[in-house]
């Protein structure tokens, strides 16, 4: 029993040779939820029975979960136990404890499959990973995480051609940068743009006319006008932003990520240090590609206005969270000193 990967997951689910617990958790929804389905028709039948099928999310009964593990299978070679997204940080020490302890105690029969698909713990973190360590002698771990950019653009291309498309790799690179990296999003906007294309190829007019823009790069799009001057673009970009109602101080949040990636890049350049170096210290893992971006949109101002830009952003957080403000004018107030500091610090 050990942590396996997706390969050795899916030769346990096609040889049912299943473990007694597994745990299957990570950033990629995506496979997470499909393996996790994928795993419990294999052990429980695609139409589970009630005696043999038992499933628990959130905040769990523990009570009910541990005589559920006890239960021996009827008309059926397994008894399955789901728990789906268990709220760790809901419990205390000592239910934290007992929850470990049942794990410890499925009987001859059982499977535990306990899946966190959009669900990660915080408060109670160390403890989850002290559970990982244990469910690790007792089963199965499986962990997806992120894919980086040149997998996802494969995947792009595959759903494409399921839909009959073909998408180039620029293009497809294009999708991801207006939509982000998240699967389930990118599938349904690929589905999507190819049930409105006309032609058998996914264009960049088909993608620019129909995707999905996320919060992330509208953002860039506004901090890339204000780097550059470009006041109107930045308003017009703003004033998009109210109209689609998204919250202010989500906007605050993202614009001020931005440019936190830039002033890292800058000093690390300025320091002689490799770009993967600071992707690795500040866990960017497969968002690398935001530092080059930064790098790319801030060549022109100085690492001071970079700085004071941060001032400015930082004194705007304080302001959201201490005080009644007007959103929308408060954010054209910090656009325009944006504005202003990136032209005193032009380069």
């Amino acid at each position: 029993m050990a942590k396996i990967t997706e390969t050795e997951l899916k030769k346990q689910i096609k040889s049912k040779q299943f473990s007694p617990v597994y745990v299957i958790y990570g950033s990629e929804q995506m496979f997470i939820k499909r393996y996790t389905q994928m795993l419990v028709e294999a052990v429980a039948g695609k139409n589970p029975s009630d005696f043999n099928y038992h499933n628990f999310s959130g905040d769990i009964d523990l009570d009910d979960f541990a005589a559920s593990l006890q239960i021996v299978p009827f008309m059926s070679e397994y008894n399955c136990v789901l728990a789906t997204d268990i709220y760790f940080d809901n419990m205390d020490k000592n239910s934290l404890d007992r929850f470990k302890d049942i794990t410890d105690s499925v009987v001859d029969g059982t499977v535990l499959i306990v899946s966190m698909p959009t669900y990660s713990p915080s408060k109670n973190l160390s403890s989850f990973k002290a559970f990982l360590k244990k469910a690790e002698k007792l089963g199965s771990v499986c962990e997806f995480n992120k894919l980086n950019q040149s997998m996802i653009e494969r995947y792009i291309a595959k759903w494409a051609n399921e839909n009959g498309k073909m998408i180039s790799h620029i293009n497809a690179s294009k999708l991801i940068s207006y939509c982000g990296d998240d699967l389930n999003l990118l599938k349904n906007e690929v589905a999507k743009i190819c049930a409105y294309s006309s032609s058998e190829e996914i264009s960049l007019e088909d993608i620019n006319k129909l995707a999905t823009v996320n919060l992330e790069t509208k953002i860039f799009s506004l901090s890339d006008a204000v780097l550059n001057g470009n006041g109107q673009k930045a308003y017009n970009t703003l004033d998009l932003l109210f109209y689609q109602r998204e919250e202010p101080i989500m906007m605050l949040y993202v614009l001020s990520a931005s440019y936190i990636d830039a002033y890292r890049i800058r000093v690390a350049d300025e320091c002689g240090v490799l770009k993967d170096n600071v992707a690795k210290d500040f866990s960017y893992k497969n968002r690398a590609f935001t530092l080059a971006n930064a790098r790319k949109a801030t060549s022109r101002v100085s690492t001071e206005a970079l700085r004071k830009s941060l001032d400015a952003l930082i004194a705007a957080d304080e302001k959201f969270k201490t005080t009644a403000v007007n959103a929308r004018l408060y954010m054209e107030q910090l656009i325009a000193r944006l504005l202003l500091i990136a032209e005193e610090g032009r380069i």
